[in-house]
């Protein structure tokens, strides 16, 4: 019974990675930089000192062809950036800067919507920073009329710390999530840096203050109002946690901000309503919350099981590799070589398992080439198993807090280990 449900779940992840592989193939039509408007960019901060002069350089460097207007709106830090950011105004003419007692992110941004002399206004994350070409990039879907908010891909900023390795191999492959809902019309996330017209922000209310992930929340509401959404390969670098205790807050975080989007737009799932992301993009969201809470369980049961039939001793090599091969890519490749050579027979459970993993790693990879994101930093992959478990443990548990709460998200910040949760 076990490997029948077990056979089902990779099944399905085996369905969900064919359509998302077929819609990332599909052709998409070339945009041609043309459009340049003027740009008012609002850079939302709370203790920011260790980034945001870094931000605004970047901003201040990337090529633009136009006016553009920035403002910093500090939202209450306690730390230096209300000096920093005052110098930071003396140096660059173009720099505005205010500050707001500590209200949140959606709170500053709003903020700084109000203050925008532009109608296109591009918001930027204190602790990013942009490419060259992102600004011009990044506004070019919104010449249709359409289109009022587009957004880039997010890579997480490396550094000596492995784990920093492994959240950028998430974010790619989130950003070719994004990719392909842009490619059908079914984008329903602006993450952390987008560009939108400042009318039709201001006309749903501005950006959502009563979820966690107000990003979710904004762009659904502007795409249920009838309003066209869309991605482009502008490229924004941001700081991830860098110790284990702080992904988790901050995965919690974003977590119970898409269950909190789903219970207040429930109308939205699986209807018609703002094109695909009804019927397909966000529900499949969801799917990951689902599968999680469904799978672990079994899962874990699987591997204790496997565990206690394999192995005589804690302390031994039988363990040690044991661990390699539930943990670590070794055991996949292990799979895929014993059943070649004929030690396994090929069942459903072992088939569905096969095929669901070769697709999502051709999906990693196509995304990876897509985004021009190879680096041997990646070879991290190689035991990237526990980091995907310990997501699927936040997802299943944070589903099944928010199905039972009744509170509403307050998206008031917090700074912790250099990241917001």
């Amino acid at each position: 019974m076990l490997d029948v449900f077990l056979a089902v779940m990779f099944s399905l992840l085996a369905i969900v990675n064919i359509v998302a592989l077929i819609i990332f193939i599909y052709p998409m039509k070339k945009i041609t930089a043309n459009f340049c408007p003027k740009l008012s960019i609002v850079v939302p901060a709370h203790n920011e000192e260790r980034y945001i002069e870094n931000t605004i350089d970047s901003i201040q460097k990337a090529d633009y062809g136009n006016e553009r207007d920035i403002i910093i709106v500090d939202d209450g830090s306690s730390d230096g950036t209300k000096n920093i950011i005052k110098d930071i105004s003396k140096k660059y003419k173009n720099v505005r800067t205010f500050s707001i007692a500590h209200s949140g992110k959606s709170a500053a941004l709003n903020y700084g919507i109000k203050k925008a002399v532009f109608g296109v206004i591009v918001y930027v994350d204190a602790d990013s920073s942009i490419g060259k070409d992102c600004l011009l990039k990044l506004v070019q879907p919104l010449r249709d009329k359409d289109i009022v908010i587009s957004s880039g891909i997010i890579r997480a900023r490396h550094t000596k710390n492995p784990l920093t390795w492994f959240q950028d191999i998430d974010y790619i492959a989130s950003s070719g999530w994004r990719y392909v809902c842009s490619k059908v019309d079914a984008t329903y996330i602006a993450p952390g840096f987008a560009a939108f017209k400042k009318d039709a922000v201001v006309s749903i209310g501005g950006f959502s203050k009563d979820t966690l992930t107000e990003d979710i929340d904004t762009t659904i509401t502007l795409r249920k109002a009838g309003y066209g959404a869309a991605m482009t390969d502008a490229v924004m670098l941001t700081s991830v946690p860098s110790t284990l205790h702080s992904l988790i807050r901050q995965r919690i975080r974003w977590g119970r901000g898409s269950i909190q989007v789903a219970k207040k737009h429930s109308d939205l799932l699986f209807s018609r309503k703002a094109s695909l992301v009804g019927l397909y993009s966000f529900p499949m969201h969801l799917f990951w919350y689902a599968f999680a809470i469904l799978y672990l369980p079994f899962a874990v049961y699987w591997i204790t099981t496997s565990y206690l039939t394999s192995v005589t001793s804690i302390f031994s090599l039988q363990t040690a590799v044991f661990a390699v091969k539930w943990f670590s890519l070794y055991g996949i490749l292990d799979l895929l070589y014993k059943t070649y050579a004929g030690y396994y027979s090929i069942t459903p459970l072992i088939a569905s398992v096969i095929i669901s993993w070769v697709l999502s790693f051709i999906y990693l990879i196509i995304s990876m080439r897509k985004f021009s994101a190879f680096s041997w930093k990646f070879l991290v992959y190689f035991i990237m198993f526990p980091y995907y478990w310990l997501m699927f443990t936040i997802q299943g548990l944070v589903l099944a807090y928010e199905a039972l709460s009744r509170k509403k998200g307050s998206n008031v910040w917090k700074k912790f280990d250099g990241k917001h949760y």
